[in-house]
């Protein structure tokens, strides 16, 4: 029992915040389904219904990524809630802000994607965050506007606090969440393979179907590479970029570990391989070490249990 009103009231109007920003949430996820995913998706359906390539398995396939983003919904509206509800009390806490104009909104969308691209490119290289989720995103073998529904439990509930310091720089919460989501929406497009190469100023800016395809890549070169969200210059500063040259073959680099269509295989199937990985681990200095190094890292040799 709260003995204190004030902080009641202050309570209650966090709980409301949460549960207001909940329900724009799946609002907003509706009409991007409604205006970009289920449009490209039909198109996509018919272009390989043409080319003979819309098969059982891959229906399969395209159900299980459905099934999977059933079980992400609800996790990733609660991790915004929870994560809003955080983003307001930050920015009531500290004594500078960022006026919102026309210019500030642009300025946050590159720092918005600037911090996508260091979420992206950890939950690439850490492997607790890739067995803990971003391994979902990419384990299918199949590449279309279904992949975008391929989502981790863990990702809906956690990466949006990588857009945390926006806040405390002065942006408002809602520019920071407002434009984190942008950052997320504009990568719907791209998980196509209908889609071509853009005009080459654009290309050189911007993400694109053909970069992406590239990141997706489970064979040299297309290995860790193209984290940005919505700009691909970040790629090109830090050394990380790498052009779409040959169609690249889908999935996880080990074939043995790309889960089956169960959506909850899909979603819990790495983690469960990472559990099973540090139990056979013999001391705790190399179950940490394999939670912060690459995936696939090993020890370089045996270590006395501790």
């Amino acid at each position: 029992m709260v003995a204190n009103p004030e902080m009641e009231v202050a309570l209650k109007i966090g709980v409301t915040t949460i549960l207001e920003v909940m329900l724009d949430l799946l609002l907003d996820v509706t009409d991007l389904l409604d205006t970009v995913f289920f449009p490209l998706l039909a198109f996509e359906l018919i272009v390989l219904v043409r080319l003979r390539q819309l098969g059982w398995a891959r229906l399969k396939e395209m159900l299980g990524n459905g099934g999977a983003f059933a079980l992400f919904l609800p996790a990733g509206i609660l991790g915004v809630g929870l994560w809003a509800a955080a983003f307001d009390a930050v920015d009531g806490w500290i004594p500078w802000s960022i006026r919102t104009t026309g210019w500030t909104v642009l300025l946050a969308i590159v720092v918005a994607d600037f911090l996508y691209y260091w979420e992206h490119r950890l939950g690439h290289e850490l492997r607790l965050l890739w067995d803990l989720y971003h391994s979902v995103h990419h384990s299918s073998r199949q590449y279309d506007q279904t992949t975008n529904l391929r989502l981790g439990v863990f990702d809906g509930l956690l990466s949006l606090g990588f857009s945390l310091p926006m806040v405390i720089v002065g942006f408002s919460a809602e520019v920071a969440l407002l434009t984190s989501a942008f950052v997320i929406a504009y990568q719907t497009w791209l998980h196509t393979e209908v889609i071509g190469r853009m005009p080459g100023w654009f290309e050189a800016i911007f993400n694109t179907p053909s970069h992406h395809r590239a990141h997706h890549g489970a064979q040299p070169p297309y290995l860790d590479v193209n984290y940005g969200g919505v700009f691909i210059l970040w790629d090109r500063l830090f050394g990380t970029f790498q052009a779409e040259q040959d169609t690249p073959a889908y999935g996880l680099t080990d074939g043995a570990a790309v889960p089956s269509p169960n959506p909850f295989r899909i979603q819990f199937g790495p983690l469960l391989g990472l559990v099973r990985d540090l139990r056979r681990d013999r001391c705790w200095r190399h179950r940490w070490a394999r939670l912060w190094n690459r995936p696939g890292w090993r020890p370089s040799q045996p270590a006395s249990p501790q």
